[in-house]
């Protein structure tokens, strides 16, 4: 054995794990909420804005909502979430806070499986990078806190690999129930998820199918079933959700209405996002083919889709980061082998956790200088500091897309929120809000309207008075009569 997977002599493995999770924890925390962006609009108009007229009674309704493809699991849970924790903030900052916090929680399944399963495959060494890399990488610290299905369903789908192929001091049928929970949990919020889990669901049993199959179905059912039980009392029949999100998109083909990419569209984006963490990840599927072929599935799965976000396959980013982890190990592996003697522990630990973090560094600088961690931040700062404004009646959005501003998830004033064509509906409806939002200054404002704040491109306009209820234009009005 040419190669010293003996404990660093630095700090011990497990200390250094506690290091990581805490700094991941801060990492994810910080940047989101001191640089508040928006992946997609769905992680407003699909989780946090039905969760909100859960919890208050009023939101924004997309057509998802209205037509029922959405499950209210999850929103109940921010709902609940919202309810419990408003008073950690005045106006809104105090449950998105929370949210923040508690999803922020969740991803450190990331930084624990790296860890765990590197240590597993190639020892302690590379469990030490795996956990630092999956802790600091920047796209794992972008994602981490969204409220997505897809996000989350990927932070409970690793513990359920883990538990799966690993974990034997728990009895093999309690450990294949609660693998077939998670990884269940991961197929209830996300389906695309289910090629993936399939196969690893047969991999888990392959070597005793009469003890862990019935263990693991039961696992997987469990949360499927719940859900199609909550479709059953919240919609009009059990797993409605689930039917009418395959039925929009199968058959109406509504997501080619939000654009369509070739077959090769991930390879490229993951290609930019990763680097030569990607080769690193190649290299580390000799250590771990199962990894491997779970990583393939789901880019393969998510391919032949036409309709194509960079967020959908995020289940696949602390794989590969796992795996680059593994590769690293594998190469000095393969260096101690040429020279005949086994490298460094520390040297390795050392050289691997600065090579990741040093190309994490840089992607990030390169997605930050196009836009990539403050995307549609203006209009979630304006709608949070108005829902701390007692004051506001009603708000209009002027040449700012209703999709970008957070809804009354970060408003939290039942008021009128108007949508605004034009300058002279702008002049004719007046009366219907105090408060515009625009993304440029006003030189023909309405009179009375005074600049109060711009920030990231969004600009906040307010007047005195009062407001007369909007006979046009109200959003869940504009929403409904065009279909969205």
């Amino acid at each position: 054995m040419l190669y010293d997977f003996r404990r660093p002599r630095l700090a011990s493995a497990s200390i250094l794990l506690l290091v990581f999770l805490l700094l991941g924890f801060l990492l994810r925390v910080t940047v989101h909420l001191q640089v508040p962006s928006l992946v997609h609009a769905d992680e407003v108009f699909q989780t946090q804005e039905p969760a909100h007229r859960l919890a208050y009674g009023y939101g924004v309704t997309s057509w998802e909502w209205r037509q029922g493809v959405r499950s209210w699991v999850f929103p109940a849970f921010l709902a609940g979430l919202m309810r419990a924790t408003e008073w950690m903030g005045s106006g809104s900052r105090g449950y998105l806070s929370a949210i923040t916090i508690a999803l922020s929680l969740l991803s450190l399944t990331t930084v624990w499986f790296g860890f765990s399963w590197a240590k597993r495959t190639s020892g302690t060494n590379a469990a030490i990078i795996a956990a630092g890399a999956c802790a600091t990488w920047y796209d794992l610290i972008y994602f981490a806190p969204r409220t997505l299905d897809e996000v989350v369903a990927a932070h409970l789908l690793l513990p359920g690999l883990y538990l799966g192929v690993w974990g034997e001091r728990i009895s093999e049928r309690k450990r294949m129930f609660l693998a077939g929970i998670f990884c269940g949990l991961a197929v209830s919020l996300r389906i695309q998820l289910a090629p993936a889990v399939a196969f690893a669901a047969l991999y888990f049993c392959r070597s005793n199918w009469r003890t862990r199959a019935p263990a693991a179905a039961a696992g997987l059912c469990l949360p499927l079933i719940a859900f199609g039980l909550v479709d059953g009392f919240t919609w009009s029949y059990p797993f409605q959700s689930f039917i009418r999100y395959v039925w929009v998109n199968t058959v109406e083909r509504r997501s080619l209405l939000y654009g369509t990419e070739p077959w090769y569209w991930y390879l490229v984006r993951l290609a930019h996002h990763f680097g030569p963490m990607m080769l690193l990840a190649l290299v580390g599927v000799r250590r771990s083919a199962f990894l491997g072929w779970v990583a393939l599935i789901i880019l393969a799965s998510h391919s032949i889709l036409a309709h194509k976000e960079l967020r959908f396959v995020y289940p696949l980013m602390p794989i590969v980061v796992t795996l680059a982890s593994l590769g690293i190990m594998e190469i000095a592996a393969a260096l101690g082998a040429f020279r005949k003697a086994p490298l460094s522990s520390t040297a390795v630990v050392v050289a691997g956790l600065a090579f990741c973090g040093m190309v994490s560094l840089f992607l990030a600088s390169l997605a930050g200088s196009h836009g990539y961690f403050s995307e549609d931040s203006g209009g979630l700062i304006a709608m949070d500091a108005l829902s701390k404004d007692a004051n506001v009646c009603g708000v209009a959005l002027y040449q700012v897309g209703w999709f970008a501003t957070g809804g009354y998830a970060h408003l939290h004033h039942d008021v009128p929120i108007v949508l605004i064509p034009d300058r002279f509906t702008l002049a004719e409806q007046v009366e219907n809000f105090n408060f515009v939002l625009t993304d440029e200054a006003l030189d023909d404002r309405p009179s009375g309207f005074k600049l109060q704040q711009c920030r990231q491109g969004v600009c906040i306009y307010r007047r005195p008075g009062s407001c007369t209820p909007p006979q046009h234009n109200e959003i869940n009005t504009v929403l409904r009569a065009t279909g969205r």
